[in-house]
């Protein structure tokens, strides 16, 4: 190497590291500016839809990605979550002291979940989860103080404020992604790692495997939680076939994936993919809109597993040896 070579290396290296700090905050700045120019009804909805599922998706993350634990039962806390900030708000509770309570209820359920199925491994764990979430589901179906098969409606005697929707949830997706760069670098954070890369090797190094995932799914689950129940507040009626559908902890699962799992941004890309996708497969192709998923999800597992991010950064290093 060149002695010339090495001041432009250093320099790109700082302009890298201070892009990581300003575009994400010119980024924030800008969805913050929105409202305030003046946005349609049905675009405001698809940014708030994206936030939560920014929320899910950063949550799932924290377990799936860091701990490499599959999960396909977050649809149990985020209808959870849904279903009590309702009841809360029904009761007269402020709305927000609604989304806590939500996250409390949804992190409370998920020690329930967590103690019994942690002790299982590999695909058995993931079958498991499965099994607790249409457990639930067929349950919340048939309780008659939630309204059962018939749903649960919410009465705000409030005028509807889009902006009021919009801002909550881009605070709540803030916060999640605000979550995952501090556990990241947290002690809990590297244990994840560890445990992902070898549970055994953790262990023998003073990692508790057990309590870690037992830790981390606890808060996972109160961050789907409150965005459940954001939701909940915004949809104003809420269906267990819905927030506790199998199709729901599907789209948690594959967010992520298509973002770049295990990533710090992948599960903030793959929920602004899906964000902006679902609607339209959805209204388009109705009757197999989850095969089109199905399909995409074992195209990126197959040939980019590492998703949008690791796309990026193949193109990235392409264009660099170029």
């Amino acid at each position: 190497m060149s002695p010339s070579s090495g001041p432009p290396t250093a320099g790109n290296s700082r302009i890298a590291r201070l892009a990581r700090v300003v575009l994400p905050l010119l980024a924030l700045a800008a969805l913050a500016i929105l409202p305030k120019i003046g946005i349609g009804a049905y675009t405001s909805r698809l940014f708030f839809v994206t936030f939560v599922w920014i929320v899910a998706s950063v949550a799932w993350n924290l377990l799936g990605g860091l701990a490499g634990q599959v999960s396909f039962g977050f649809a149990v806390f985020y209808g959870l979550g849904a279903y009590t900030a309702a009841l809360a708000i029904n009761g007269g509770v402020n709305p927000y002291l609604s989304f806590l309570l939500a996250g409390v209820v949804a992190s409370a359920a998920s020690l329930l979940v967590g103690l019994p199925t942690f002790r299982l491994h590999g695909p058995y764990f993931a079958i498991a989860t499965i099994g607790v979430g249409e457990a639930v589901r067929v349950v919340m179906t048939n309780l008659d103080f939630t309204g059962g098969a018939s749903g649960y409606r919410i009465v705000e005697h409030t005028r509807f404020n889009y902006t009021e929707h919009y801002y909550t949830a881009l605070a709540l997706a803030t916060a999640a992604v605000g979550i995952s760069m501090a556990l990241r670098g947290s002690k809990l954070g590297l244990g994840l790692v560890a445990i992902r890369e070898d549970e055994a090797a953790a262990a023998d190094v003073g990692v508790n495997p057990y309590a870690a995932k037992l830790a981390v799914h606890a808060l996972a689950a109160a961050m789907v939680g409150a965005a459940g129940g954001v939701f909940a507040r915004y949809a104003a009626f809420i269906h267990p076939d819905g927030v506790f559908a199998f199709q729901t902890s599907v789209a948690i699962v594959l967010m992520p994936i298509i973002g770049g799992i295990g990533t710090l941004w992948g599960p903030v890309i793959g929920a602004a993919v899906y964000g902006a996708l679902q609607e339209e497969l959805v209204a388009r192709f109705q009757q197999v809109h989850l095969l089109l998923y199905g399909i995409l999800l074992i195209l990126i597992i197959l040939f980019e597993p590492r998703g949008i991010v690791g796309l990026v950064g193949r193109a990235t290093r392409r264009f660099q040896r170029a």
